[in-house]
């Protein structure tokens, strides 16, 4: 099976990264899937997903779209971030700390991460103009999900149940 990593910069903490297989491309973006067990790094510890997850990724695109498999929590999480860059036959992406997430048990919608936005932003490690995409993204994020209209939102749940209830 082939692997891409996808890197995901968190100022000042460092660069995560995350094995993922490639498995669809289409107008919506790159798909990619981590089954469980699938490894992960960061500066300071590495490990192996504990959950499925399938992520959807495009270029220039302010924000990276994880559906997670978690069976007490399923849930579309919206990492929102600088424009996604290829970077060699990965991903990068630099992270700007709010997440809107859908929880698909009672369809709440909710903008993760406030805490971590207001201390990137008070202590410089994310600029004035970056703070302002991260809330304009957020925001729209979060009401796209309440909305449900984009096709692949449900498109995401089908990747990830596609391969039973094991994983992807």
């Amino acid at each position: 099976m082939r692997r891409v990593r996808l890197f995901k910069v968190k100022r000042p903490g460092g660069v995560y990264w995350f094995d993922l297989e490639p498995f669809a491309e289409d107008a919506d973006g790159t798909w990619l899937r981590g089954a469980a067990g699938s490894p992960w790094g960061g500066p300071d510890h590495h490990g192996v997903l504990s959950l499925s997850a399938v992520v959807l990724v495009a270029v220039g695109r302010p924000w990276a779209a994880w559906w997670v498999a978690d069976p007490g929590d399923r849930r579309l999480e919206i990492d929102v971030c600088l424009p996604a860059e290829r970077a060699g036959a990965g991903w990068r992406y630099v992270d700007l700390e709010l997440d809107p997430v859908r929880h698909e048990q009672d369809s709440r919608v909710e903008i993760e991460d406030w805490d971590e936005y207001e201390v990137a932003c008070r202590e410089g490690w994310m600029s004035g103009d970056d703070g302002m995409l991260a809330r304009a993204v957020a925001e729209e994020r979060a009401e796209a999900l309440r909305r449900r209209e984009e096709p692949w939102q449900e498109r995401g749940w089908r990747l990830l149940d596609s391969a039973g209830p094991a994983g992807v």
